[in-house]
């Protein structure tokens, strides 16, 4: 997720996993599993108390799906990548972005690779990924108004991390992924694209300025809630912003729809 990416801000939670060379016998294996679990619980409380709140989600390693060898690992890319099932790849996204945080780097760069040489390979996979990317439309109307929340707590609010950023995540994770790129984090990704000719000089300049707006944007919105006492979302109200800001954040969101149209194109519906 966020922090695979380095992308976390001030609203944040824990997304972690533990991966491990695997036992040489099941004596072995069931001292690793039983370490390894004590070994996630002090993290993940150490975690807490530096600030870092549970995720609700368990995606964390206390979870012992998270906390497996790694040819464990190797299953679960395997499965997601070769038998796509497209709501369960909704939640999986948030692995295809992991990094080593801690530990033996090697294994957590094997398992890249591996992602990686699979990916490349399997046209339905990426495929299923960049469809859902094109799902998640631009938040503009017919009249290049900025679409918000219509009732609810959040009225007249956008989602600036759902309807603004993901789309960036997802179409640079996505290509990255076709093309065996292993950055995670989503600028380095667009540059890794740029600099090998899979996306064009203009886009490349366009999603970076876009991207970095947002998320300018996204930072001075929490920081003004934490200085209010407020605990910090997403959520921000366009009519608060500048006329200026509002034009630069509808031309960031243009750059949706181009990013969109380069993947209709790589991923055509039959």
């Amino acid at each position: 997720g966020s922090e695979g990416r380095r992308e976390q801000t001030f609203k944040t939670d824990q997304d972690n996993a533990i991966v491990y060379r695997d036992p040489e016998d099941d004596q072995l294996a069931m001292k690793a599993a039983s370490y390894f679990e004590e070994f996630a619980r002090r993290a993940i409380h150490h975690l807490v108390n530096c600030g870092y709140p549970l995720c609700p989600g368990e995606i964390m390693a206390t979870n012992p799906k998270w906390c497996q060898p790694l040819s464990v690992w190797k299953g679960y890319f395997r499965k997601w990548i070769l038998a796509p099932d497209p709501k369960e790849l909704l939640h999986a996204t948030i692995f295809f972005d992991f990094r080593a945080g801690f530990g033996a780097e090697k294994l957590a760069q094997e398992l890249r690779n591996y992602l990686n040489q699979l990916a490349v390979k399997e046209a339905i996979f990426t495929f299923h990924l960049g469809r859902q990317c094109v799902a998640n439309r631009a938040p503009l109307s017919f009249f290049n108004n900025i679409v918000v929340e219509k009732n609810g707590e959040h009225k007249n609010r956008l989602d600036l991390k759902r309807r603004g950023l993901t789309p960036f995540v997802d179409f640079a994770r996505v290509l990255a992924l076709k093309h065996g790129i292993s950055e995670t984090n989503t600028l380095a990704r667009l540059e890794a694209l740029v600099k090998e000719q899979h996306i064009k000089e203009n886009l490349y300049a366009a999603a970076v300025e876009a991207y970095e707006l947002q998320m300018q944007l996204r930072l001075v919105h929490q920081l003004d809630q934490i200085e209010k006492g407020i605990i910090p979302d997403n959520h921000i109200d366009p009519a608060q912003l500048t006329e200026l800001e509002q034009r630069m954040l509808k031309d960031a969101f243009g750059v949706i729809e181009r990013m969109q149209n380069v993947l209709d194109q790589l991923f055509p519906v039959a």
